[in-house]
């Protein structure tokens, strides 16, 4: 699946002193849910992931908690 999503309000929150270690989180996020993540990137207000899920997960539940847990 390619999932992408922005930050509140679409602010260039994602800087690239960050961006490493917010991919990086997210990646460990997605296998954390049995997923696996084929490429993760972005721009400074959203995110571009690549990952492969299991069927028992809908894609709704993988970007709330993708979301949930990588906000501050």
């Amino acid at each position: 699946a390619h999932l992408v999503f922005g930050t509140k309000a679409r602010s260039p929150w994602i800087h690239a002193d960050i961006a490493p270690r917010l991919y990086a989180y997210l990646g460990g996020i997605l296998r954390n849910m049995e997923a696996v993540p084929l490429a993760i990137g972005g721009m400074p207000d959203h995110v571009h992931l690549l990952a492969r899920y299991l069927p028992k997960h809908a894609i709704a539940d993988l970007v709330r908690t993708l979301k949930s847990n990588s906000s501050t």
